[in-house]
C-alpha cells in the first residue's frame, strides 16, 4: 500500500511539475511576443514579396507571380540576389525576377512556403500582401510579416527555454531565455521582419533541442526529423549548409545505426528542392544558391569587420557570444556531454569563413551583424552547456568574477541589440553615407551604428551614398 501511495505521491508531483513548465513556457512565449510587437522598427526588404508568392501557392496554386500588378517593371533574366545597392540599375525590385514569361520571387523560397498557414489565417481576418485588385500592397505585407516575425521568434524563445531546462535550473533557464530573446539579433533583426534568418534559427533551435535531449536522456535521435528540419534550413538560407555538414558528422560517427534512415530522408527533400527548382526557375539548383562570389583577398578585412568592427562586429554587437565560447573552453573536462558543443562550434566556424569571404560581409542595409544571426541558436547550445559545466565545477574564487562579467556583458547585449529594434535613427544610420558604396563605414569608431540618434550625425557632404570629406572612395 505504500507503494502504491509512493507512486501516486511521484505521478501527482510529475503532474504538478509538467503544469508547472507549461505555465511558464506560455508566459515566456507572451511576454516576449509582447515585447517584439511593440518594438517599432521594422522595414521591409529582402523579404520583401516573399509572402505574394505565399498567397500565390495559397490562392492560385503557383509558384510564379504573374497574377500579380507590382510598382515597377521587372529585370528580366537578372543575377537573383543582388541586394547590394552598386546594383539597383538591375531593377527596383531586385527581389523579384522575369524568367521567361514568368515572375518569381528569387530569394529562397523556403520562407514564403513555411508561412502559407499564417498567410492563410491572416487573410481570414482581412491582412493580405495585395488590394483585391491584385495590385502589391507595401503596408499590408508589412503588417503580416511583422506579426509573424514575432510570433515566430517568441516561439524560438520557448524552444530555449525548454533546451535550458534539460541541464540548467529554472532560473538560470530563464536567464538563458531572456539573453537569448533581447541580447541577440532575435531581438533587433530576426523579430523586425521575416528575414530568412527568422525560420533558419527556429530550425535551429528545434535541432538543438533535439541534440541535446538525445544527449541528456542517452537516447537515439529521430533521424527523419533530424534530418527533414536540417533540409528545410537549407530551403530557408543556403548558409544551411553549416549544420547540415556539423550534423551529418554527428550522426555518422556517433549514431551509425541511424545514419542510412538520416540520410535517405536528406536526400527524399533534397530531390523535392531540385524538383521546385525545376518547375521555379528553370534550373536544377536556384541561381541565388550559386551566386555565391567570394573575395579571399580582402577575407581578413571581412572576417575583421564581422566579428569586431563597430557597426557590424558579431563580438561588439553580442559580447556574450565570446562569453559562452570561452566558458566551453574553460570548463570543456566539465562539459556534461561534449559532441554537442564540437557541432556547434564547428557550425560557428564554417558559418564566419562563408560570411568572411563572402563580398557583400557587412549585410546592406541592416543593423549589427546581421548575417550572424544563423549561429544564435549555436551560441545558445555553447552557452547551456558552458553554465552545466560551470555549476558542476569545483568552486573557485574565479566565479563570482565570472558572473560579474557575465551579467555586465548580458547588459551591454541587451543596450545593443534594444538599439536595432527600438531606435529608427540606427536604420537611417545605413544611408548617412550608404554602407553598400562604402562598407568601411563598418570600423568607423566616430560614428558607430548603435550611437546613431544618441550622438551628433557626421557633416558628410549628402546623404546619398557619395563621397563625404570623412569617407573617401578609392
Amino acid at each position: 500500500m505504500s507503494i502504491d501511495l509512493s507512486e501516486e505521491r511521484k505521478r501527482s508531483c510529475d503532474s504538478a511539475q509538467h503544469a508547472f513548465l507549461r505555465t511558464t513556457t506560455r508566459r515566456v512565449f507572451i511576454f516576449t511576443l509582447f515585447v517584439f510587437c511593440i518594438s517599432p522598427v521594422s522595414v521591409l526588404s529582402d523579404s520583401q514579396y516573399s509572402l505574394v508568392l505565399s498567397d500565390s501557392i495559397l490562392r492560385h496554386h503557383s509558384v510564379h507571380l504573374n497574377s500579380y500588378r507590382f510598382p515597377d517593371p521587372i529585370a528580366q533574366d537578372a543575377p537573383c540576389g543582388q541586394q547590394s545597392a552598386r546594383d539597383s540599375h538591375l531593377s527596383n525590385e531586385y527581389e523579384l525576377n522575369r524568367i521567361g514569361q514568368n515572375v518569381v520571387y528569387c530569394y529562397p523560397n523556403g520562407s514564403s512556403i513555411l508561412s502559407i498557414p499564417f498567410v492563410a489565417i491572416a487573410g481570414l481576418a482581412g491582412w493580405r500582401p495585395l488590394t483585391p485588385d491584385g495590385r502589391y500592397d507595401y503596408s499590408g505585407e508589412a503588417r503580416i510579416q511583422r506579426m509573424l516575425a514575432a510570433i515566430l521568434m517568441a516561439a524560438l524563445s520557448c524552444v530555449v527555454f525548454r533546451s535550458s531546462l534539460l541541464f540548467l535550473d529554472l532560473t538560470t533557464s530563464l536567464l538563458v531565455t531572456a539573453a537569448t530573446a533581447f541580447g541577440t539579433q532575435v531581438w533587433s533583426t530576426a523579430s523586425r521582419t521575416l528575414w530568412s534568418h527568422t525560420w533558419f534559427i527556429l530550425l535551429a533551435a528545434w535541432v538543438v533541442y533535439l541534440i541535446l535531449k538525445c544527449e541528456r536522456e542517452q537516447s537515439e535521435p529521430r533521424p527523419a526529423l533530424l534530418a527533414t528540419l536540417l533540409s528545410w534550413m537549407y530551403f530557408v538560407r543556403p548558409t544551411g549548409v553549416a549544420p547540415i555538414l556539423c550534423v551529418t558528422a554527428y550522426m555518422a560517427l556517433n549514431h551509425r545505426h541511424k545514419f542510412l534512415s538520416f540520410a535517405a530522408a536528406g536526400g527524399a527533400w533534397f530531390a523535392a528542392f531540385v524538383a521546385y527548382s525545376w518547375l521555379t526557375f528553370g534550373r536544377l539548383i536556384p541561381q541565388y544558391y550559386v551566386n555565391f562570389r567570394t573575395n579571399l583577398s580582402e577575407m581578413p578585412i571581412a572576417l575583421a569587420g564581422t566579428l569586431i568592427s563597430p557597426s557590424r562586429g558579431l563580438f561588439i554587437f553580442v559580447p556574450t557570444a565570446g562569453f559562452a565560447i570561452y566558458l566551453v573552453i574553460r570548463y570543456w573536462r566539465d562539459l556534461p556531454c561534449a559532441r554537442p558543443a564540437v557541432v556547434a562550434l564547428g557550425v560557428v566556424a564554417i558559418q564566419t569563413a562563408i560570411i568572411g569571404s563572402w563580398h557583400f560581409w557587412w549585410g546592406g542595409y541592416s543593423y549589427g551583424p546581421r548575417l550572424m544571426t544563423d549561429l544564435v541558436p549555436w551560441f545558445v547550445l555553447l552557452g547551456i552547456l558552458g553554465l552545466a559545466a560551470r555549476a558542476a565545477a569545483p568552486p573557485e574564487r574565479s566565479h563570482r568574477l565570472e558572473t560579474i562579467v557575465g551579467l555586465f556583458l548580458l547588459g551591454i547585449s541587451v543596450l545593443m541589440n534594444e538599439r536595432g529594434a527600438v531606435s529608427w535613427a540606427t536604420f537611417r544610420w545605413n544611408d548617412t553615407v550608404n554602407i553598400d558604396f562604402h562598407p568601411e563605414r563598418a570600423f568607423d569608431w566616430s560614428y558607430p551604428q548603435f550611437m546613431a540618434g544618441l550622438i551628433r550625425t557626421p557633416d558628410y557632404e549628402n546623404a546619398n551614398g557619395q563621397p563625404g570629406r570623412d569617407m573617401k572612395g578609392e
